[in-house]
């Protein structure tokens, strides 16, 4: 009886030693499988790092670019901008019909911020409304013929292009021809027009004080 027992017990020990050595766990194929589902596992979080941060990019690049396409459409500003070139060009092409000097010119000063300036390249800086006043009626019976006008594409900048005639302040007939380069401000008024001509200084002064042309 005790030899059976003994070899029962000899028997359970090599079954035990059978099966601790089939874990597949415990294998060196085992553990660099799993060693290289963790590499995997790992790639797998960079990459989805590396993904969230390139849609973090592209979102910043279409805010950067729907702003700059933005800017570059035409708003209030170019549509004011370009209303007031055509309220001041109707108000030259008849101003009798708008009333006295005075009121023209009042009128003319409204398309204006209150600070503006016109800057004639030969006579000088003066008030907007001082400007159109003097050019007018101030030291001559003139008018203005504007032939053409232009904006940039955001209305921050214009031209005018014209022609300025009349009888000058010694009574002879004068007839010159002139850019305005017209700066805007954001709600589209005019705060700053620069008057120029294709003709040395002294000419224009003759021309509008003088012998006239």
């Amino acid at each position: 009886m005790r030899t059976t027992i003994v070899a029962s017990i000899a028997v359970l020990a090599l079954l035990v030693a059978g099966c601790s050595s089939s874990d597949p766990t415990a294998s060196d194929e085992y553990q660099a499988l799993e060693q290289e589902l963790a590499a995997v596992d790992q790639q797998l979080v960079e990459t989805e790092q590396d993904l969230v941060r390139a849609e973090a990019e592209v979102a910043a690049i279409t805010v950067e670019r729907d702003a700059l396409v933005q800017a570059t459409v035409p708003g209030d500003r170019y549509d004011n901008a370009a209303r007031i070139q055509n309220e001041i060009n109707a108000i030259l092409d008849d101003p009798e019909a708008f009333g006295t000097e005075d009121e023209i010119a009042d009128l003319l000063a409204t398309h204006a911020t209150p600070g503006a300036l016109m800057d004639d390249d030969v006579f000088g800086a003066v008030n907007y409304r001082t400007g159109f006043y003097n050019t007018l009626y101030g030291m001559a019976d003139a008018q203005i013929d504007v032939y053409d006008n232009w904006l940039c594409d955001d209305g921050a900048q214009g031209g005018v292009l014209w022609q300025w005639h009349g009888t000058n302040n010694a009574g002879n007939p004068f007839e010159l021809a002139g850019i305005s380069l017209v700066t805007y401000d954001e709600d589209g008024l005019i705060s700053y027009e620069l008057v120029t001509y294709p003709y040395p200084d002294a000419y224009v002064r003759e021309t509008f004080m003088g012998s006239g042309n």
